[in-house]
């Protein structure tokens, strides 16, 4: 494997390095319409940095929102970069040269699968990742605003976001009947907040929500105690912050919509972290589930509570 040469290297035979090469920069990655695709590769992006030793030039495109998949209207085109001080310039490669972005954005599914998603595509350039999570910022605005926005809240304060490309369907226990178990038994000095695509997600909870940008979300979520939630862009976001997570996976609906044949069992190694608590929906008694979830929410809870 080749290292990534800086701008005034030799250009490498590899395609990237070559589009790199002609808008004089260092790096291009996807801009996936998955929020979680994105935020793969920010990891990659501080390890080249601190090659480097320096921030770096970046080519990518502004995030594209689906009908699945996306954020509010109106977003801001890179919020997955903005505050990252291992990013100097970002180049749209979207607008620069069309084709050069699809040719990036092709490469996304083709990772090898021997280990998680930040490791293969490191591994590609000759990069070995300090940590398995995404590398994410936020402004002293935002935090602050996050904050204030919960400051009336009792503590602690889980996120949650029952929702997700991969999450069960209508009929399914864990699509709503299961959630409304669970905030029925939450701890009473507690508070749940919801985050959501607005407009979209939205199951009738009982919970504190908020009409967000996807940037104002992230710092919601780095402003509470705990998350809680199925296999999404959120659950990374909670990652990328080090928040104690437990992430819901349902893989008979990972493996409907995985694009490869036969790739859908292997997508939790290849995407949950270990440092969280993942838990398979997959043939469990019925409660099952929610008693474990309902554990580990009052043992976070005690632990935030020994620490005063």
């Amino acid at each position: 494997m080749q290292e990534i040469p800086a701008k005034t290297s030799p250009i490498a035979k590899n395609p990237f390095q070559l589009i790199c090469h002609k808008f004089k920069s260092d790096l291009a990655v996807p801009n996936v319409t998955g929020i979680g695709d994105v935020l793969m590769y920010t990891r990659l992006v501080e390890e080249v940095a601190m090659r480097c030793g320096r921030p770096i030039d970046l080519l990518t495109g502004p995030i594209q929102p689906t009908d699945d998949v996306g954020t509010v209207e109106d977003e801001e085109p890179f919020p997955i970069w903005r505050g990252n001080p291992f990013v100097g310039k970002i180049l749209n490669l979207a607008d620069l040269s069309p084709e050069s972005m699809s040719l990036v954005n092709s490469s996304h599914e083709q990772h090898c699968h021997f280990g998680h998603i930040i490791s293969n595509i490191c591994a590609e350039y000759g990069v070995a990742p300090r940590l398995i999570r995404p590398s994410l910022f936020l402004t002293e605005e935002e935090c602050r605003e996050a904050l204030l926005k919960l400051s009336g809240l009792p503590r602690p304060v889980l996120c949650l976001h029952p929702y997700g490309t991969s999450s069960p369907k209508p009929g399914h226990p864990w699509h709503e009947d299961e959630w409304h178990h669970v905030l029925s038994a939450l701890p009473a000095e507690m508070s749940v907040v919801e985050v959501g695509i607005h407009g979209r997600e939205n199951k009738g909870f009982a919970t504190k929500r908020f009409r967000t940008t996807l940037r104002q979300m992230m710092a919601l979520v780095w402003a509470s105690d705990m998350f809680l939630g199925f296999d999404s862009s959120v659950a990374h976001v909670a990652t990328a912050f080090s928040k104690p997570a437990m992430v819901l996976w349902d893989p008979i609906r990972k493996s409907e919509i995985d694009t490869e044949p036969g790739m859908g069992p292997v997508a939790f190694s290849r995407w949950s972290y270990p440092q969280n608590k993942n838990l398979m929906l997959l043939g469990e008694s019925p409660g099952e589930i929610r008693r474990i979830v309902l554990n580990w929410i009052n043992d976070i809870v005690r632990s935030i509570g020994a620490q005063y």
